[in-house]
């Protein structure tokens, strides 16, 4: 400011100046060359002085006066157009008009995070009062109902009425508290997925089945799992807990937001994006606008007349999201009120190569059906090498060994007979992994079996990933190991299909 008002002070010296020497000139040459020039000198300076005030005020009021008062607009209205015309105004002026814009759009997020904030700590008082009653309610009947087990005289149909209660008044509480921990370990990132292989069509018609109990005789509401136009035929590869956590949330709102009518779900492939597509139906009470756009964010439930009598934290949709998005999926949804919801969401399209296999698992093929096979091991340690080739004896299989993972690769480039790999992980030279990356280069329909002292889910997720058909541990399970076989050894290599198994 001050630099800006010296500049300004210049400029108005500068025209005095100016007009000062004007004026001398004029003076001196009606004193020399004019013969009347005390009169004209008179009128010279008059006009001069005139000139150089009329400069001093116009200056001032243009350059100093005007930013002065919209600065003034500024400070007492917060006036946005005065801010604009401040900005026009060169250096120092235009600073502070900067200056004021910045401040008010400072004032505007600071108002907005207040806002988000007394929102949050609404959710959650509202949470809050909710988890007490959303407690209290099953301790009431546990406690009531225990109490009169005690003290009363009751027939044996009072009693297992009674016991039927508590029981299930155990279970929402243990539900609840589930839901809390879950959540809290989604927010300190505990939480990862274990990935394995399973029966997709089997665990969504169990669902199906498990959430038809629940519902009430007098409900007039049917359940359907819709049959898929094109089904998967192999096993899926996910987080099958996760995943079935997430349908039985959706479901389970589903029919708890229907009074009547039906509930669909299903799923269907989506080969553009290589993923499952799922999606939960309902004809129940829809919601509106922003409940939509609220309904993920934790602590959020519908609060209407037709929902006051319904229980729930509001945290079930917020850790079905949560999950999805861990297994590389998203989640949306499509509502009117009064009509119905739509919930859908995506997950990786992930397939280990093996057909299904039914609930009950099938007897061991007997020795003198099994299929001829020839088996490459990839093992270093003699001693694991010993044991296997002795079980695959059992079965009369051919056995080659390869010592690293540099001969197994080698081996599978020179060998067309070999139809079935079994794959050490850690080995000298080139471990499991690298290798089983370089046959598929050549051989993509080669199934390789993962052979690992690890154990733990999250190698197990490593082997899925990697496109490895199966993966068995050590110390070696035989059994297990020969109904990956017989599985295999149905298996016909398709093309179209293979596309859609793992990288």
């Amino acid at each position: 400011m001050k630099d800006y008002l010296s500049t300004t002070y210049g400029r108005m010296l500068a025209l005095v100046t100016a007009t000062g020497i004007l004026f001398l000139l004029l003076a001196l040459i009606s004193f020399f060359f004019l013969e009347d020039y005390h009169n004209l000198f008179l009128i010279i300076f008059t006009v001069s002085f005139v000139a150089i005030l009329a400069t001093y005020v116009f200056t001032f009021k243009s350059l100093v006066h005007r930013p002065l008062n919209l600065i003034t607009e500024v400070l007492e209205k917060n006036d946005e157009v005065a801010i604009t015309e401040l900005q026009k105004f060169s250096n120092e002026f235009s600073h502070i008009g900067d200056l004021f814009l910045s401040n008010n759009k400072q004032k505007a997020e600071l108002k907005k995070a207040k806002e988000k904030a007394e929102e949050g700590e609404i959710l959650k008082s509202s949470f809050l009062t909710n988890l007490s009653h959303e407690i209290r309610t099953p301790m009431n009947a546990i406690l009531g109902f225990s109490d009169i087990l005690s003290t009363q005289k009751l027939s044996e149909t009072e009693k297992k009425e009674y016991i039927t209660v508590i029981t299930r008044s155990g279970k929402n509480l243990v539900s609840i508290i589930d839901d809390l921990i879950e959540m809290s370990k989604i927010d300190t990132n505990q939480v990862k997925p274990n990935h394995s292989a399973f029966n997709l069509d089997e665990i969504l018609n169990d669902i199906k089945q498990t959430v038809e109990i629940t519902i009430p005789k007098d409900k007039p509401l049917q359940i359907f799992l819709d049959q898929p136009r094109y089904p998967v035929v192999y096993q899926l590869i996910s987080d099958e807990t996760k995943f079935i956590q997430v349908i039985v949330n959706l479901v389970n709102n589903a029919v708890k937001y229907t009074e009547s009518g039906k509930v669909n779900f299903g799923y269907n492939i989506n080969p553009d994006d290589n993923a499952l597509e799922f999606y939960i139906k309902d004809t129940g009470i829809g919601m509106s606008e922003e409940d939509s756009r609220n309904i993920f964010n934790r602590f959020n439930r519908i609060q209407n007349d037709k929902t006051i009598n319904l229980s729930g934290l509001g945290l079930g949709l917020a850790i079905s999201k949560a999950y999805i998005e861990m297994l590389g999926g998203r989640i949306w949804l499509e509502s009117k009120e009064n009509i119905g919801t739509t919930f859908t969401f995506t997950i990786p399209l992930k397939l280990n190569g093996l057909p299904i296999t039914p609930k009950k698992e099938a007897e061991l093929n007997p020795v003198d059906k099994v299929k001829p096979l020839t088996i490459l091991i990839a093992e270093d340690n003699n001693i694991n090498f010993m044991l296997i080739k002795r079980v695959m004896s059992i079965r009369k299989y051919t056995v080659i060994r390869a010592n690293n993972g540099e001969e197994a690769v080698n081996i599978c480039k020179e060998n067309d007979n070999i139809q079935l790999v079994i794959m050490d992980l850690k080995m000298p030279k080139m471990g499991g992994f690298e290798a089983r990356k370089i046959i598929k280069g050549f051989k993509p329909y080669l199934p390789i079996i993962a052979h690992t002292a690890y154990s733990s889910a999250e190698i197990n997720s490593e082997v899925y990933d990697a496109g490895f058909i199966d993966c068995i541990s050590k110390p070696l399970d035989k059994t297990k190991l020969f109904r990956v076989i017989d599985r295999i050894e149905h298996l016909t290599p398709d093309p179209i299909l293979s596309q859609l198994v793992l990288n």
